[in-house]
């Protein structure tokens, strides 16, 4: 028999296969909603502190995908559960489609959710995702159940969105191999020969627990240092500034002299609208850049200024000492276009609900995390949080 395969060389994961009866996904990988993914960057904006981490959301997309694969050969899903192991690699694959221009941080600006988007995107009958996976008899509501928790199999949520799933395993190595940061060098290998799926759920052997509390602190220490950076915080502040800014002058009827045809494609945000799944597709790191490079020939005073801190972040402050408090009385003063609040989502290194981990013990005996791990047993309280007020002189 002939054997269909095609790979993908990778710096993280060293080789990203399709083949046999996975062989034909790659056909989701050739569509323009999923190469659209190769022009939006995995950290946002964050490649303005960590000048490395220019690396996409195709390449995460690509990663989670084979960690997954890799995952179900493992366990011998595919003999037992064919079709759902179809479905969850197809949802690792797609589950980051409806990402914006620099990712969270279009998210944060915006109020849009990526997972609504994505959903939209893998729904609706005119995309070319859409109609391969109905080609293939893959169900696309069922690939979205798997990405909404809403799957009959639990070990298809486990693998996929959990506290130890194929997304987080990808994007700590992915993220601090290009940031240079070390916190989430972990070793997938070990994770994946130590899992096991008992009475439906995804558990993991008790000698690779030292491997689980690496990964689980890893990742909140680049919550910490990474991801909630404050350098890359005030950063999406003067952009979210701009755009709000943008949005007002749009209400006031303000003339731009700029490119029209630019500010159209984010007309639907700037008139309180839902961009439609063709709309929202236009939208890229790419498209975003330009966007803003256009606006450097208004004359608007407070766009004007927002720009120079835009080239110049040493225009830009930020107290890690914020509180609700000093925000509203720095308002009196200021312009909210100026100075802000940004509160970092408490975080905490492990929680037993709602999602455990559930590990076997010597015995056999299927027990949760903590009642294993001495060091996860006195971690899983910290709570990481924190507010930031950034100031734009």
């Amino acid at each position: 028999m002939n054997k269909q395969r095609k790979f993908f060389v990778d710096p993280i994961l060293k080789e990203i296969s399709f083949d046999n009866e996975n062989y034909w996904m790659i056909n989701l990988v050739n569509t323009p909603e999923f190469r659209r993914l190769s022009r939006i960057k995995q950290l946002g904006c964050s490649d303005i502190i960590f000048t490395s981490a220019s690396h996409t959301r195709l390449s995460h997309c690509l990663g989670a995908y084979e960690i997954t694969r890799r995952f179900i050969n493992q366990l011998d899903l595919s003999i037992e559960h064919p079709y759902e192991s179809k479905v969850l690699l197809c949802a690792a694959l797609l589950h980051d489609l409806g990402h914006g221009p620099n990712s969270h941080a279009f998210e944060k600006y915006t109020g849009i959710n990526h997972e609504e988007y994505t959903k939209k995107i893998i729904l609706d009958k005119t995309t070319n995702i859409h109609k391969i996976l109905v080609q293939n008899n893959i169900n696309p509501n069922d690939v979205v159940d798997v990405l909404f928790k809403k799957a009959k199999a639990q070990w298809t949520t486990d693998l996929i969105d959990s506290q130890i799933d194929a997304d987080r395993m990808d994007y700590l190595l992915r993220d601090s191999w290009y940031t240079g940061a070390a916190y989430g060098q972990i070793n997938p290998s070990i994770l994946i020969r130590g899992s096991r799926i008992v009475d439906g759920r995804l558990c993991f052997e008790e000698k690779i627990v030292a491997e689980i509390e690496n990964l689980l602190i890893g990742r909140f220490h680049m919550y910490e240092r990474v991801y909630n950076n404050p350098n890359t915080i005030k950063y999406e502040f003067v952009v979210s500034s701009i755009f709000k800014r943008v949005k007002e002058l749009i209400k006031q009827n303000y003339k731009f002299i700029s490119q029209t045809d630019l500010i159209k494609l984010f007309d639907p945000w700037f008139k309180n609208k839902e961009f439609k799944v063709h709309e929202f597709l236009k939208l890229d790191d790419f498209v975003f850049s330009t966007f803003i490079e256009s606006l450097r020939i208004e004359k608007d005073e407070i766009l004007v200024k927002l720009l120079k801190a835009y080239d110049d972040t040493t225009l830009i402050t930020v107290d890690a000492n914020g509180n609700q408090a000093k925000y509203q009385e720095l308002l009196k003063e200021n312009s909210e276009y100026f100075v802000g609040i940004y509160n970092v989502k408490p975080l905490r290194i492990y929680t037993e609900n709602p999602d455990p981990i559930y590990v076997i013990d010597k015995l056999q005996n299927v027990k949760e995390l903590t009642k294993v791990s001495k060091i996860m047993n006195k971690l899983k309280d910290i709570k990481y949080s924190t507010s930031y007020i950034i100031q734009i002189k």
